[in-house]
C-alpha cells in the first residue's frame, strides 16, 4: 500500500474513533460551560442544541486540523458555486423560459383552484392553498415528534430538551416539526439503504452468474421469471403477513424489488457486450474467466446506468409503499396517517419530500456513475439536437 492511501486510512480510522469518542468527551465537561445546558446523570445525557452544536464543532475537529487545506478548497468551491447559483439560475430562465413558465403556472393555478373547489364537510380542504400546506399543515406534523430518546448501551440520550413532545404536552412548535420530518425520514433513508443495498448485490450476482455458468441459467431461469411476474403490491403485505412488520420484512422487500430491475439489466448488459472485446483478449490469450471479469464486466457497465438509476427510483417507492402498509414510522406512515385523516395538504408535504430525496439520490448516483465510466471515450461532434429529431419524426 502507497503512502498516500495509507494516510487516507488512517484518517478515516482516526476520524471513526473520534466520532466515538465524542459523546464521552462531551459528558465529561461541566455543565457550566457558556452555552452548555445539557446534564449528565446516570448514565444519561440530556440533549440540548448545545450539545448538538458542541458536538458538530468537536466532530469537524478532527477532519479541519488535519486536513486544512482539502477542508480550505471545499469551502471555496461551496462559496463560489453559491455565488454563481443567481447567474446560472438566470441564464438557465433564458435558455428555456417555458421550463419556468409551466411551473409558475402551474403553482398559480393549484392556488386559484383551491380557492375555487368548495372546502366540503372534511376537516382539511381538498385543494389546499400553499399557504395552508407550509402554514398550518406543516406546523401541525409537529404531533409526529414522538422520539423522547434512544440508548446505545454504554450511554443514554435523552431528546426531550429539543422540542417538546405534543403527545405529552400539547404544545406544537416549528422545531418538533422539522424534527418529525428529520426522524421519519432518516427512519425510512436507513430503510431503503439496506435494502438497495443487499438487493444491488444479488441483482449483479445473479445478472452476472447466470451468463457465465449455462447449468446455472438453465436451472434458475424459470423460477426467477415466475418471482419476476409477482407483482410488488401483492409481495408487500404478503412479506408483511410472513416477516412481521420488522426491519427485516421491509428490507427484503425493497431488495427483491431492486432485485427483479437489475437481474435482466444486468444479464441484457453483458449480452450486449461488443464481441470484439471478446475477440481481442482471446487472442491475447485471456482465460474465459478473465475474459469475462476483465473485459466483459466492466463493458457492460456503462449500459447498467440506466438500470441502476431506476432501481434507485423505484426503491423510494417500494419504501414509501411498505410503510404505508402498517408501519408506524417513516414517511410512508406519514403518508398513511394524511389518507387516514383525508389531509391532502399532509400528502403534498410528504410527495415533496419523497421527490427531493429521489432527486438527491438520482443526482448523486449519476455523479458517481459519470466517475466509473470516465474512461470510455466521449462523442466530441456535440449533443444530438432534440428538436431535428422531433422535426424528422413529424416529416415522414
Amino acid at each position: 500500500m502507497n503512502r498516500p492511501a495509507l494516510l487516507r486510512g488512517l484518517f478515516w480510522v482516526g476520524w471513526l474513533i473520534w466520532a466515538v469518542l465524542i459523546p464521552w468527551l462531551l459528558a465529561q465537561l461541566p455543565d457550566s460551560l457558556p452555552f452548555v445546558t445539557w446534564t449528565h446523570t446516570d448514565g444519561v445525557i440530556h440533549v440540548t442544541w448545545s450539545y448538538i452544536v458542541s458536538g458538530s464543532v468537536l466532530f469537524l475537529a478532527w477532519p479541519v486540523a488535519f486536513r486544512t487545506t482539502q477542508v480550505k478548497d471545499v469551502l471555496v468551491r461551496a462559496g463560489r458555486g453559491i455565488a454563481a447559483g443567481p447567474d446560472m439560475l438566470w441564464a438557465g430562465m433564458r435558455r428555456s423560459p417555458l421550463f419556468f413558465v409551466s411551473w409558475l403556472v402551474l403553482v398559480v393555478a393549484w392556488q386559484v383552484a383551491s380557492y375555487v373547489v368548495p372546502h366540503g364537510t372534511l376537516e382539511h380542504p381538498m385543494v389546499p392553498g400553499w399557504d395552508y400546506v407550509f402554514g398550518d399543515t406543516l406546523f401541525g406534523m409537529s404531533t409526529y415528534w414522538t422520539v423522547r430518546g434512544f440508548d446505545l448501551g454504554f450511554v443514554s440520550f435523552n431528546l426531550e430538551g429539543l422540542a417538546p413532545l405534543p403527545i405529552l404536552r400539547g404544545e406544537a412548535t416549528w422545531v418538533g416539526a422539522f424534527l418529525a420530518i428529520a426522524y421519519h425520514s432518516g427512519v425510512t433513508l436507513v430503510r431503503l439503504l439496506c435494502g438497495l443495498v443487499l438487493g444491488m448485490t444479488l441483482g449483479l450476482l445473479t445478472g452476472l452468474a447466470l451468463p457465465y455458468w449455462p447449468a446455472v441459467r438453465k436451472t434458475a431461469w424459470a423460477p426467477m421469471n415466475f418471482l419476476r411476474m409477482i407483482p410488488l403490491l401483492v409481495a408487500a403485505p404478503w412479506l408483511q403477513l410472513v416477516m412481521g412488520r420488522r426491519f427485516v420484512g421491509i428490507t427484503i422487500y425493497i431488495a427483491f424489488g431492486v432485485w427483479i430491475i437489475l437481474v435482466v439489466a444486468t444479464m441484457n448488459a453483458v449480452a450486449n457486450v461488443p464481441d470484439r472485446y471478446i475477440e481481442s483478449a482471446r487472442t491475447l490469450g485471456a482465460s474465459r474467466m478473465r475474459t469475462y471479469y476483465r473485459v466483459i464486466v466492466p463493458a457492460s457497465i456503462p449500459e447498467l446506468r440506466t438500470a441502476l438509476l431506476l432501481a434507485v427510483g423505484g426503491s423510494w417507492s417500494l419504501a414509501i409503499v411498505a410503510e404505508f402498509l402498517g408501519f408506524g414510522s417513516g414517511l410512508g406512515h406519514l403518508a398513511d396517517a394524511a389518507v387516514q385523516g383525508t389531509n391532502t395538504a399532509q400528502l403534498l408535504i410528504v410527495a415533496f419530500i419523497v421527490a427531493l430525496y429521489s432527486l438527491t439520490t438520482f443526482f448523486l448516483l449519476n455523479e458517481g456513475f459519470k466517475k466509473m465510466i470516465s474512461w470510455v471515450p466521449q462523442r466530441t461532434t456535440g449533443k444530438t439536437d432534440i428538436r431535428k429529431v422531433a422535426g424528422a419524426a413529424t416529416g415522414m
